[in-house]
């Protein structure tokens, strides 16, 4: 078998052509390649699959700019100090002067799971570029690993060590930064809770043998190393051990682990946290064919109450005290403990799980987007009444009451990400890749500053949202360090999905980058400055019938212009949808798309008076910090500036330059503000939301002499109190508000139906009396000037 060493591509092409007969030795060695039907990891079942990371290059531009930052401090960064603590465990000597890395990455109940996330960073900036530096770190982590691993299993012979590694392993095939016992005293018979003890306390201990797991497999997947996997295989048959038989050495062990004590350990705040350790053994099982590792995927289904919830859509994320339906949940879930677990029931259901588990993970979807999403795709924050814990989901549609202090952590956004991109695979909707572009181009993209330093990671935790802070960066050894490293090296992954027929490109975002489909001989290359431009051209290499799905942005204004070889499409292009172009491509084809970006407020569903302003996708924080008035929001009155094409950019917040990196700033009309995208990553005071004022109904500069009422009828009602106000409250969407969401208005005619309509509406509701509804259809009538586009 020593041609598996030699062979010229990686272990996902080589395992599709195995599985096909698709492969064949020629010779003494030679390897020949058929057509490769099976695929390896996230989607590798499903009607809509990933390309590698090594099919697609990242061009110049935004990302490139974040990646090249993250990439700089990982190639930079000292991978002997990972080490630190393993060697410690396994009783193995370290280097003089060498320190573990600090955070949670220090010896603490959480160690290990940065190491994860580094070598997950390694493969994935190898693959990227090539650079042979990643690769090389990677490797000598993976063999000092290995021999931790072997060194600790070893000791099963009742050969304890000494110091850190005075103790017998219960079962063959543990690796951590942390005893065995750590991870095995959260179940039966001692149920270890969260706290920082290192004798009796857990802190997600398989939360940190998943992000373990996770590098070495993604090692495996991105640079073929037989290795890594050899070391994830053992880590996995050890899993399954410790999650059936469990705790057998403990004096007051019982038995094996039932169903029952599962459900009690995932329950737990914290100490259950598992990370998406479910998502890695179906992986596993994919690749070895040992049907026990989708047996020990399925041990972490969180059958407590939630997936059973989850299946039947009944949403108790955030419950009242006397409606806990768990033994040892809190009423308010923690968002990062619970998102990645739907990830897992996917990669379950990929493999042949059951519905159940693609059915919970929709449903759960659907709860928290858009039910809990702020406009930068952030989730989670404290809301008054509750506790000031960030990291937990708020109330359903509580968005303007939870946005204080803390914000939204940068991890719970990554992976709203992942369960987005999957969920796509399976079930096609442009508005998953919709959520998937805004959280990229904002809450993600932000997380990394813009500078040089490579002291730290220089990347956020929480993204606040309190009207005038600033941002910070750092997070050495935090879980949003570790998944930021991920996220800024793998840019690439959604840019392009195919059909698992190869017969469809589906094209899901305008990132300046170049696939190359070697099975399909075809080359694709996307020219771009997106987000900092609207347009996108495509040059096709290879000749072939092929579909290329364009998706069509739902925050499309101003109408998707596509042209072939300069002749424009005429099929309808629908905002929230995909553009299909079904040809045979040949050679020199382009493909050029117009998008026009302008400018929209998105309001937050339970005040609607707070307000996000939004360029294409990206969020426009206003710069500065406002005073006490408003509730400490900057105050803006808008509408008098708008015209017909309710475009905010014609004339209320106008571009007004950019910066040296090409990112666009604008000014509100009285040029007291400024804005700019939310991607920008420095210290400066912003804020993401602001308070509209609009007292009276205006056309331009006429004023209708009515107050600008509002309906309250269609607020939100929430299902869990919020101390000091009503729900479901009376600061509904204004008259204004109603009349401009139907903008562009194609002529003068058309916006005066809509003011009418809507007046008749306001007037049936009680809010208007005929005589003011009367008044604002006449002062309509009159701006047709006012109202005209520049």
């Amino acid at each position: 078998m020593d041609w598996l060493h030699n062979i010229p591509f990686g272990p996902r092409q080589l395992f599709r052509a195995l599985a096909v007969g698709a492969i064949a030795l020629v010779g003494s060695g030679t390897v020949e390649m058929g057509v490769a039907a099976i695929d390896l990891g996230p989607g590798a079942t499903a009607p809509v699959r990933p390309f590698r990371l090594d099919q697609v290059s990242l061009g110049n531009g935004l990302l490139q700019e974040k990646r090249d930052r993250i990439k700089a401090f990982i190639r930079s960064y000292d991978e002997r100090k990972f080490l630190v603590l393993f060697n410690n465990q396994a009783g193995r000597p370290n280097p003089k002067g060498v320190t573990p890395p600090g955070g949670w990455e220090d010896g603490g109940l959480l160690s290990g799971h940065w190491t994860g996330h580094y070598m997950t960073a390694l493969s994935q900036a190898y693959v990227d570029q090539g650079e042979q530096v990643f690769k090389t770190k990677l490797d000598w982590m993976i063999n000092e690993l290995a021999a931790c691993q072997e060194a600790i299993t070893a000791r099963m012979n009742g050969a304890a060590g000494t110091g850190d590694a005075s103790w017998i392993p219960t079962h063959p095939g543990y690796l951590g930064a942390l005893p065995e016992d750590t991870v095995l005293r959260l179940g039966p018979p001692r149920w270890a809770v969260y706290g920082s003890n290192l004798s009796t306390n857990s802190w997600a201990p398989w939360y940190t043998q998943h992000k373990i797991i996770r590098g070495l497999l993604d090692a495996y997947y991105n640079t073929n190393s037989s290795q890594a996997l050899g070391i994830v295989e053992k880590m996995a048959d050890w899993a399954y051990l410790a999650l059936t038989i469990g705790d057998k050495n403990n004096p007051k062990y019982t038995g094996n682990l039932t169903r029952d004590d599962l459900n009690y350990m995932w329950d737990l705040y914290i100490a259950g946290e598992f990370g998406g350790a479910n998502e890695v053994f179906p992986e596993i099982y994919q690749i070895t064919g040992d049907a026990k590792h989708l047996q020990t995927a399925k041990a972490f289904d969180n059958r407590e109450s939630l997936f059973g919830a989850s299946v039947n859509d009944q949403d108790i994320l955030v419950v009242t005290p006397d409606k806990i339906p768990g033994r040892r949940r809190p009423a308010r879930l923690h968002a990062n403990q619970h998102v990645p677990q739907f990830i897992g029931y996917l990669r379950v259901f990929e493999q042949g799980g059951g519905q159940d588990y693609f059915t919970a993970a929709k449903n759960f979807y659907g709860w928290v987007a858009p039910h809990r999403y702020f406009a930068t795709g952030g989730v989670g924050g404290s809301y008054p009444g509750t506790d000031t814990n960030g990291e937990l989901f708020q109330n359903r549609d509580n968005v303007a009451n939870a946005m204080a202090n803390t914000g939204a952590e940068t991890c719970t956004a990554y992976n709203m990400l992942k369960l987005a991109r999957n969920l796509f695979l399976h079930e096609h909707n442009a508005t998953y890749m919709d959520n998937y572009e805004r959280g990229l181009f904002n809450q993600i993209s932000g997380s990394r500053a813009d500078t040089s330093s490579t002291y730290d990671p220089q990347l956020t935790y929480f993204q606040q949202l309190t009207p005038g802070t600033p941002r910070d960066f750092g997070n050495t050894g935090t879980c949003c360090g570790g998944t930021g490293m991920e996220s800024h090296t793998k840019y690439q992954e959604t840019v392009y999905l195919r059909s698992a027929d190869a017969s469809t490109l589906w094209v899901n975002l305008y990132i300046p980058s170049t696939l190359t489909w070697a099975e399909k001989s075809f080359v694709v290359k996307q020219e771009t400055t997106f987000p900092r431009g609207d347009t996108a051209k495509f040059t096709i290499t290879g000749q072939g019938p092929l579909d290329i799905k364009l998706r069509v942005p739902a925050w499309i204004r101003k109408g998707y212009n596509v042209t072939v070889n300069g002749q424009a499409q005429t099929s309808v292009a629908q905002p929230g949808s995909y553009l299909t172009l079904s040809r045979t491509w040949k050679t020199g084809d382009v493909i050029e798309v117009s998008m026009p970006f302008s400018i929209r407020v998105e309001r937050a569903r339970d005040r609607p008076d707070t307000q996000a302003l939004m360029w294409g996708p990206v969020v426009l924080q206003l710069v500065g910090k406002p005073g006490s008035a408003n509730g400490g929001y900057f105050g803006l009155s808008l509408y008098q500036y708008l015209k017909r094409d309710g475009d905010y950019a014609t004339a209320a917040v106008k571009q007004t330059g950019a910066t040296a990196a090409g990112d666009p700033t604008f000014k509100t009309t009285n040029g007291s503000l400024t804005a700019r995208p939310y991607y920008i990553g420095d210290s400066q005071a912003v804020s993401t939301y602001f308070r509209r004022i609009e007292p009276t109904v205006v056309f331009g500069t006429i004023n209708a002499g009515v107050p600008n009422r509002k309906r309250n009828d269609a607020l939100p009602n929430y299902d869990v109190p919020v101390t000091g106000v009503t729900s479901p409250g009376t600061d509904g969407p204004t008259f204004l508000d109603l009349v401009w969401d139907q903008a562009p208005f194609a002529t003068h005619d058309a916006f005066v139906k809509a003011v009418t309509s809507t007046a008749d509406a306001f007037v049936n509701a009680g809010v208007y009396s005929a005589k003011e509804r009367d008044a604002i259809v006449a002062k309509a009538g009159q701006a047709e000037k006012e109202l005209a586009p520049n």
